[in-house]
């Protein structure tokens, strides 16, 4: 099947469905329920462990290896249960863990000891306070973990920007949402072009099906031939239903005897 002759023929419903989906996305995504996003920013030193035995200070490059990924460790426990199950107690928040986790984005900048913080809800104190006390959750466990090993330094936490209510909702960048519905919407028109093309022309399937049908409807009319118990015709027999065959002879015996009679 030519693919350019069914799109000349065809190019008004896919140029549509494309267009519709691209508006109806770019419309929905602005008509989104506002989210307000807050965050804040972390600070993770290290220091000296009174309480640790001394250790012989690792070279540079080794202490900052061990720092950088202390850091990235912090980053990455920002959204897990272990610090947003205590958060949603301590809130009383309606959410699960899962649903908390997904509205919390963590991260630190490379060759930093600083972790960032984005928490986003549908209220912009709750956004806030959730990335505030995210924070003092991983200041509670930073003061609980030991020394990474082989630094001999223990790990601290500080809030550097503390989080505050957003005046203003997120903005929705609606571009993607339409690009993606536009794409939909030409995956659509593509799929009924190809239909009605098929519909059609008829597809090979599509006529050896129907080859297949007719041929097999003769066999599937005609009925099982047997002789009748007392030697009379068969009560099966396709001769009864039709008296004459084809060539405009008498096929049945009875009749046969009433007309030479």
């Amino acid at each position: 099947m030519d693919l350019a002759r069914v799109l000349r023929r065809s190019w008004p419903i896919v140029v549509a469905l494309a267009l519709l989906g691209g508006v109806g996305a770019g419309v929905l995504a602005g008509r989104r329920e506002p989210v307000y996003r807050a965050q804040t920013r972390l600070l993770v030193t290290f220091a000296a462990d009174g309480s640790a035995a001394p250790q012989p200070p690792p070279s540079e490059e080794v202490a900052d290896q061990l720092m950088q990924r202390r850091v990235k460790t912090y980053a990455t426990m920002m959204n897990t249960p272990r610090l947003t199950r205590p958060v949603i107690d301590a809130l009383r928040l309606p959410y699960p863990p899962d649903d908390l986790t997904d509205r919390v984005v963590a991260w630190s900048t490379v060759d930093t000891l600083t972790v960032e913080v984005a928490v986003t809800d549908r209220r912009a104190d709750t956004a806030a306070a959730i990335a505030n006390a995210l924070a003092a959750e991983l200041q509670r466990i930073a003061r609980r973990d030991l020394p990474p090993a082989g630094l001999g330094l223990k790990a601290h936490v500080a809030v550097v920007t503390p989080a505050v209510a957003p005046r203003r909702p997120e903005r929705v960048w609606w571009p993607p949402y339409a690009a993606g519905g536009a794409l939909g919407g030409l995956a659509i028109g593509l799929a009924l072009a190809l239909a009605r093309a098929n519909g059609r022309a008829g597809t090979p399937i599509g006529a050896d099906a129907r080859a297949v049908w007719t041929a097999a409807r003769p066999a599937v009319r005609r009925r099982p031939v047997g002789p009748a118990p007392d030697g009379g015709p068969a009560p099966d027999d396709p001769a009864q239903d039709d008296p004459a065959q084809d060539d405009g002879r008498v096929s049945r015996p009875a009749v046969k005897e009433r007309q030479a009679s």
